[in-house]
Formats: structure tokens, C-alpha cells, sequence
């Protein structure tokens, strides 16, 4: 009888722990949006209501451009974002001397990514730019109504357990729900960073080419590269000559020999017979 009174005051507990933590993230979203309700004076207060000082934004843009040097502008670029307070997260580079292209991911604060932007275009022709901006205000409010919520859980579980009339049974069953509650927070917590790192930081992707210039205006290197690549194709050319000789000798040498065998032995035979009619 015991046993039972004291599981009844588990699920009691159990309740009343889920009973305040839906209330705390009734209650969160309500105090967020606390700031606002000066507003609007129809009283709608809500996310559509914040100023953009305080909304959550995520800054994505592309840039696309062509250039004299792209090692040259790929390292004036690296130093500008380093100087902005970002960092350099993917980097590509692909081509020859002649031709170059390269692939450049760019975290900065997202306060400095429009300057950013504007001494992008001081280092070569800008063939393209786009820039995405996505609201992300509510996600990020849910996202931490329900971690405090998820904290209140833990919190309350943690008081059960720490009660002396707490039975093994009982204790065994919240260590197993704060088990599951504690898993539930570091996730939450795991989106809360991402979501504040893409707030601050704004991404901007860079693809850099190296800018093309008619032959008749350089008319010296123009020259020569059609020089240098007229030799690399010879050099092809003779090279795979080799290969397909080197190849194919082991398997043709057989042939050859049989045929010039054939062919020794039938100018034998029209010796012997010329020689029998002359004589």
C-alpha cells in the first residue's frame, strides 16, 4: 500500500513537472515579444512587430568576378576578411598560370558584410552579385521558449530526485525521463549555437576567373601560348605514339615474323625456279 501511495505521488509530480513547463513556454514567446507592445497601438503584438534592429536575420551572398590575378586578389581578399573579425571557410582553386579560377567561402559579421561586398568590387569586374536575406525571428523565439522549457523539466526532475521519500522504483523511472529530458536540452542547445552563429556571421561565397583578353591585343604571349601548346600537343602526340607501339609490339611481332617468313620462303622458291629455267 505504501508502494503504490508513494508511485501515485510520483505521477503527481511527474504532472505538475509537465503542467509548469508547458506554461513556461506558453509563457517565453509572451516575454519575448514583451518589448514590442508599445507598438501598435490595435494591440497585435508579435514577431511582424519587431524594428529590423531587433529582428534575427541570416546574410547570404554570392559574388561572382573576374580578375587580372586570381592568386593575387585570392590573397587581398583572405587579409580583408581577416580584418572584418571573419575567416575563410572553404577554399577552391583549379587551372593553369593562364587560366585560373578559384572558389572562396567567406564567414564575416554580418555588420560588415556589406563593406565587405562594396571592396569586392575594388579588386575586378563584378559579373554578378545576389543577396538573400532570411527572417528567422520566430524559429529562433521557439527555439528558446522550448529549451526553457526543457530546463524547467530538468530542473523539477532534479528536485523529485533529491527527495528523501523518493522509492527506488520511483527513482529509477525519473532517472530515466531526466535521461531523455537532459538529451532533448543539449539538442536544443546545439540549435540555439548554430542558429546564433549564422545570425552573426553572414556567408559570402566568392568565385573569382581569371579575365579573358582578345589575342590581337597581346599579340607577344598570345604567340607563345599557341607555341607552348602546339608543343605539348606534339609531345602528346609522340608520347601516345609510344605508348600504342610499346602496346601493341608483343602482339604484332609474332605476325611480322610469321610474314616475313612466308614471304623469304616464296622468294626462295622463284629463285629455284628461275634458276631451273635458265639452266
Amino acid at each position: 500500500m505504501n508502494n503504490t501511495s508513494r508511485l501515485g505521488s510520483l505521477v503527481t509530480a511527474l504532472a505538475l513537472v509537465f503542467f509548469l513547463a508547458g506554461c513556461g513556454k506558453r509563457s517565453a514567446p509572451e516575454s519575448a515579444s514583451a518589448p514590442s507592445a508599445i507598438a501598435p497601438s490595435s494591440g497585435e503584438v508579435g514577431a511582424a512587430a519587431l524594428p529590423i534592429a531587433d529582428r534575427s536575420l541570416i546574410v547570404t551572398m554570392d559574388v561572382s568576378m573576374t580578375v587580372e590575378r586570381v592568386d593575387d586578389v585570392t590573397a587581398r581578399i583572405r587579409s580583408a576578411v581577416e580584418h572584418a573579425g571573419g575567416f575563410v571557410s572553404d577554399s577552391q582553386s583549379s587551372g593553369t598560370s593562364d587560366e585560373q579560377a578559384a572558389y572562396l567561402e567567406l564567414r564575416v559579421p554580418a555588420d560588415k558584410a556589406r563593406s565587405l561586398r562594396t571592396a569586392l568590387g575594388e579588386l575586378g569586374e563584378v559579373t554578378s552579385a545576389t543577396e538573400k536575406v532570411e527572417d528567422v525571428t520566430e524559429q529562433r523565439a521557439d527555439i528558446e521558449a522550448r529549451l526553457v522549457s526543457a530546463r524547467t523539466q530538468e530542473r523539477r526532475l532534479l528536485e523529485i530526485m533529491a527527495g528523501k521519500t523518493t522509492s527506488i522504483h520511483e527513482l529509477v523511472e525519473a532517472e530515466k525521463e531526466l535521461a531523455r529530458v537532459r538529451e532533448n536540452v543539449e539538442r536544443l542547445e546545439a540549435q540555439e549555437r548554430v542558429m546564433k552563429s549564422r545570425i552573426q556571421l553572414a556567408t559570402v561565397r566568392v568565385r573569382l576567373s581569371t579575365r579573358s583578353v582578345p589575342a590581337w591585343q597581346t599579340p607577344g604571349p598570345s604567340i607563345a601560348r599557341a607555341g607552348k601548346a602546339g608543343l605539348r600537343a606534339a609531345a602528346a602526340i609522340a608520347v601516345s605514339g609510344g605508348m600504342a607501339a610499346a602496346a601493341t609490339g608483343p602482339t604484332l611481332l609474332p605476325i611480322f615474323a610469321l610474314v616475313a617468313g612466308v614471304a623469304i620462303a616464296v622468294r626462295r622458291r622463284r629463285m629455284k625456279e628461275l634458276a631451273s629455267l635458265a639452266g
